[in-house]
């Protein structure tokens, strides 16, 4: 899809195509780019299963966070997610006026809290920018309103500033929080295993585009072109699928998907020339509890 069409116009086309061509059901995984009121209306409107990533900014999100922003940290919301320490809060939430049954999961992540800081105020650099500038975008008129002061005086004209207590404020109460909205799952782990899943996803693509150089096919037919992407595309599959198995065995515990492919790297099958078997190179002790946790039976050296 062409690059400059947003998230949030591209989901009713998508809706309509699914429709269109008879898919079966299934639940759309979407980060913020894709939250709308309106988006989520239609979501409901045409009874689709969904599980979406909520922008923080939202009022009814951070009241639902002051609600229990002191019950959270405690041991009942205690979780342990792969390597990571989180705690979640989920709760029933009615959406629009036909009260569609959907949950609203919550998480806070002590080591995310200062990644959270950054990227807030990167964005707010962003918007008063926008405020500067006059381009101003709809979907951040709340922020405009809350997080800067505007005064326009007939000698300096318009300024804009941080309004510091607002921005203290949210930093201080919903900085390292997440929020997940979703209509299909109502664990609130398994939502978030699922949701990250999509972050894997679009991170192997941006792997493929970077790391693999296709952002650049530099190729000269159709037939090609398709091929290269088939076998990645395949790749990606498998990625996915081991990724699987790690969180299934606990090897996600000891290994990233990326660490346990480095650690398997050494392994070689070695056929000599004029041979018709093959050896396979030394095994480490790391390797062979991989192998075992994963119940692969290497075969036999001919």
């Amino acid at each position: 899809m062409p690059g400059n069409i947003t998230d949030v116009t591209t989901l009713s086309n998508l809706l309509k195509t699914f429709k269109f061509i008879g898919a079966r059901p299934i639940n759309y995984v979407m980060d913020k780019g894709f939250y709308s009121k309106k988006n989520v209306d239609c979501l409901v409107d045409m009874k689709q299963k969904f599980t979406i990533s909520v922008p923080m900014s939202n009022k009814w999100v951070q009241e639902a966070i002051d609600d229990i922003h002191q019950d959270i940290h405690g041991p009942q919301g205690y979780k342990r997610i792969d390597t990571e320490t989180i705690y979640v809060h989920s709760r029933l939430y009615s959406w629009g006026e036909k009260k569609r049954r959907c949950y609203l999961h919550l998480y806070y992540n002590a080591y995310a809290r200062a990644i959270a800081v950054d990227k807030f105020s990167e964005v707010l650099v962003e918007y008063k920018a926008e405020l500067e500038s006059g381009n101003l975008n709809k979907e951040h008129s709340n922020a405009y309103s809350e997080f800067f002061v505007i005064k326009t005086t007939p000698k300096r004209g318009t300024t804009v500033s941080y309004n510091n207590d607002a921005v203290s404020q949210y930093i201080k109460r919903y900085a390292g929080f997440q929020a997940i909205l979703s209509s299909a799952i109502k664990d609130p782990v398994e939502t978030l295993q699922i949701y990250r899943d999509k972050d894997v996803v679009e991170k192997s693509f941006d792997d493929l585009k970077n790391q693999l150089d296709m952002k650049r096919l530099r190729m000269h037919s159709s037939e090609a072109v398709n091929g290269r992407l088939f076998v990645q595309f395949i790749a990606l599959i498998y990625i996915s699928a081991l990724r699987k198995e790690m969180r299934t065995t606990g090897l996600i515990k000891q290994y990233t998907t990326h660490e346990l492919l480095q650690e398997m790297e050494t392994l070689t099958k070695i056929k000599y020339s004029g041979k018709y078997g093959y050896i396979l190179t030394e095994l480490t002790k790391q390797q062979r509890e991989i192998l075992k946790c994963l119940k692969i039976e290497l075969p036999r050296k001919t």
